[in-house]
C-alpha cells in the first residue's frame, strides 16, 4: 500500500486544462487497480495527470497538486527527451524510415523521459512510474501516469530488458497490463473534447495486454512478424482430440537455436492458426519432449540441453480445458483460462496450507504436518486431476463409505505408491498424521447451494462433503487443467501492527477531512483486512466512516451509505504471525 502523504508546503495552485480533469484522474485510479486486482498483480496504483507546457517559460501542471512532484524537475523531461530522440536518429541512422516510424519513436522517447525524471521528482515513497501517450491539451502536452510501490513491482517476474528493440515495451504480463491501461486513457484524452471519465472493460483490457506480452516474447525469439501466438495458444488449449484434452508443451525457438536438440523435423511445417493440426501433432509432445516453434509455425519437435547457454527459454504449456502457461525457464509469467489472462498463481501455498491446518487440525504436530505438506506436494506432481482427503477420523470414515472406497491397512505412502493411489477415480483418505486409510473413495453429502458450478464435479463433491459427513476435514483439489484448491477457504497470516496501521491511517484521514481521495485508498485498505480486525477496531472503522459520511452530506447533500462491520467469529490469534506478544500489538477479544 502507498503511504498517504500530507500535502507539501510548496503545493501549487493547480491550472484546470480542462473540465472534469480531477474526474478524469480519479476515474483512471479506480479503473486501474480494477483491473490490477482482477490480473491478480497485487499491486496497487496511484494515477497522475502530468502537463508539460508548449511554452517553456511556462508551468507543469499536476493532477492532483498536492506537492508530490518537484516540477522544476519534471519540467527537464522536455529538453530529455529531444535529446534522446536526436540521439536516436544519430545513432540509428533513423531518417530513412517512415514518418509514421519516426512519430511513434518520438513519442515513445518524450514517455520515456517524463517516466524517468517524475521518478526523480518524486517526494515520497519508492515508485515507479508509467507514462501513456502524450495528447496535446490547450497550450500543455498533457501525459496519464501511473505510479506503483517498486518493491512490490519488483518482486513480480519480469524479462530483462534486452530485447534491442524500442518498441517491444513488454517485459512482463503486469507491464503489459499498466500500458494497455494508460493507452485507453491516453484516447480518452485524444478527443475533440478531453474526456472526464476513463472507460475501461477489464476483460478486454486485459486480454489486450496478454496479446501484447505474448507478441513481445515472440518477437524476442526473432519472429518479426509476432502476431496470433496468444490466440493459437488459446484455441489448441481448448481443442480436443479423440475425446482428449491437449496437454504438452510449445517451445518458442528459430530453427537451429543453440542448446535445443532436434529430434524430428517436419517437412510440412504446421502453421499455429490451424488449430487442429496443431492439435495433433500437439499429442507428439511428452515427457521432455516439446513442439518447436519460431512464433509462426511448429516445425519440428526437440529437447532442450540444460548443459547449453540460453538467453531465454521460453515455453507454452499447455494443460488443456482452455488453460495454458506462459513460462520463460523455471518461471511462469502469464496463465490463461477460457481466454482469461492472469497471473499464474501458486499452485499451493505453503502458509495457506500450514494456516489451513492449524485451523482444521489445532492438535496435530509439527512433524505430522510437514509430512502432510509433503503428501499434498505429491499430490501436485500427478499428470491428471485428484483429490486428497484429510479426516480426523479417517479409519471409521473409510468403514463407512464401503463399497465406494477401497480400504487398505493404513500406512504412509511412499511418492510410487502416493501416484498409483492417486491412478484411480476417486479421492485418497489419509488421517492428519499422514497414514493413508482408503483409496478411490467416492465422497457423499447432500447439495448446499454453495460452490462453483463453473469448477467441475471434484469441487462441487469436496463442498458436499465438507458440509455432511466430512465436516472437519481438509481437502485438497488438483483440477485436469493444473488448477489447485484448498478447502476450507482460509485467510492468510498477518501482523498486528500492519492491520492496526491501516486503522489508524483511516482515522487520520477521516479526521484531516479535506482529502477525499486520500480517506478512499485508507478504506479501500481497511476493506481488504476487515476480516482481521477486533471489536475496538470495528468501533474505530465505523466512526470514521460515519463522520465522512455527515460530512459529505452536509456538504454536498451526498451520502455514500456505509454498512457497520463486526468482527468476524472465525477469526481468532491463529491468523496473525505474531501470536505472542508483541508491544506494538492490538489485543484480540
Amino acid at each position: 500500500m502507498f503511504i498517504d502523504e500530507w500535502t507539501w508546503d510548496d503545493a501549487p495552485v493547480n491550472a484546470e486544462l480542462w473540465e472534469g480533469q480531477a474526474t478524469y484522474r480519479r476515474s483512471l485510479e479506480q479503473v486501474a487497480n480494477d483491473v490490477l486486482d482482477a490480473a491478480g498483480t497485487g499491486l496497487d496504483a496511484r494515477a497522475f495527470v502530468v502537463g508539460i507546457p508548449l511554452d517553456r517559460d511556462a508551468d507543469v501542471v499536476v493532477e492532483p497538486a498536492r506537492g508530490h512532484f518537484d516540477r522544476t524537475i519534471v519540467a527537464q523531461s522536455t529538453h530529455l527527451g529531444t535529446r534522446r530522440f536526436n540521439k536516436l536518429l544519430r545513432d540509428d541512422e533513423a531518417t530513412e524510415n517512415s514518418p509514421t516510424y519516426l512519430a511513434a519513436l518520438e513519442a515513445r522517447t518524450r514517455r520515456r523521459a517524463v517516466a524517468d525524471k517524475l521518478d526523480a521528482a518524486a517526494r515520497a515513497g519508492s515508485r515507479i512510474h508509467f507514462v501513456g501517450v502524450g495528447v496535446t491539451v490547450g497550450d500543455h502536452t498533457v501525459f496519464p501516469v501511473l505510479a506503483l510501490q517498486e518493491d512490490q513491482w519488483r518482486e513480480l517476474p519480469q524479462l530483462p530488458d534486452d530485447a534491442g528493440d524500442d518498441f517491444l515495451t513488454a517485459r512482463s504480463f503486469q507491464e503489459a497490463v499498466v500500458t494497455s491501461v494508460l493507452d485507453v486513457a491516453s484516447r480518452e484524452l485524444d478527443r475533440q473534447i478531453p474526456g472526464s471519465i476513463v472507460r475501461i472493460d477489464p476483460e478486454f483490457v486485459l486480454r489486450s495486454a496478454a496479446d501484447l506480452f505474448v507478441s513481445a516474447v515472440v518477437a524476442r525469439t526473432g519472429q518479426e512478424l509476432a502476431f496470433g501466438a496468444l490466440q493459437a495458444f488459446d484455441a489448441v488449449s481448448a481443442q480436443p482430440y479423440e475425446g482428449r484434452a491437449g496437454k504438452g508443451s510449445i517451445l518458442l525457438s528459430p530453427r537451429g537455436a543453440d542448446g535445443i536438440e532436434t529430434v524430428m523435423s517436419l517437412e510440412h511445417p504446421v502453421p499455429i492458426g490451424r488449430a487442429r493440426s496443431l492439435r495433433k501433432v500437439l499429442e507428439l509432445s511428452v515427457g521432455d519432449l516439446h513442439l518447436l516453434c519460431d512464433g509462426r509455425e511448429v516445425y519440428g519437435l526437440g529437447k532442450v540441453d540444460p548443459t547449453a547457454a540460453r538467453d531465454h527459454t521460453f515455453e507454452a504449456r499447455i494443460a488443456g480445458n482452455g488453460s495454458w502457461e506462459l513460462w520463460d525457464d523455471d518461471v511462469p509469467y502469464l496463465r490463461v483460462d477460457n481466454g482469461v489472462a492472469a497471473m499464474p498463481r501458486e499452485l499451493l501455498d505453503e502458509d495457506e496450507f500450514a494456516v489451513t491446518v492449524d485451523r482444521v487440525f489445532p492438535d496435530v504436530s509439527a512433524r505430522n504436518a510437514r509430512y502432510l505438506w509433503q503428501i499434498a506436494r505429491g499430490a501436485l506432481q500427478q499428470p491428471h486431476g485428484t483429490m486428497l482427503v484429510v479426516h480426523p477420523e479417517a479409519e471409521s470414515e473409510a468403514q463407512r463409505l464401503l463399497p465406494q472406497a477401497y480400504a487398505i491397512t493404513p500406512a504412509r505412502l511412499g511418492p510410487e505408491a502416493l501416484t498409483a493411489a492417486t491412478g484411480i477415480d476417486g479421492a485418497v483418505l489419509v488421517s492428519p498424521d499422514g497414514k493413508c486409510h482408503a483409496v478411490g473413495v467416492i465422497l457423499d453429502g447432500l447439495a448446499t447451494g454453495t460452490g462453483d458450478p463453473s469448477r467441475g464435479s471434484r469441487f462441487s463433491s469436496a463442498i458436499r462433503y465438507l458440509a455432511g459427513a466430512g465436516k472437519g476435514a481438509m481437502v485438497i483439489i488438483v483440477s485436469e487443467d493444473g488448477k489447485i484448491d484448498l478447502l476450507p477457504k482460509t485467510k492468510r497470516r498477518v501482523r498486528r501492527a500492519t492491520v492496526q496501521r491501516a486503522v489508524d491511517r483511516l482515522v487520520a484521514a477521516a479526521a484531516e477531512g479535506e482529502d477525499g481521495d486520500r480517506f478512499l485508498r485508507a478504506d479501500k485498505a481497511v476493506e481488504a483486512i476487515e476480516f482481521y480486525l477486533n471489536q475496538e477496531q470495528c468501533d474505530a472503522v465505523n466512526a470514521a466512516r460515519e463522520e465522512v459520511e455527515g460530512r459529505q452530506w452536509d456538504q454536498a447533500r451526498v451520502r455514500r451509505q456505509y454498512i457497520p462491520i463486526a468482527p468476524d467469529p472465525a477469526m481468532d490469534d491463529s491468523y496473525f504471525v505474531d501470536r505472542a506478544h508483541d508491544p506494538d500489538a492490538t489485543p484480540t477479544p
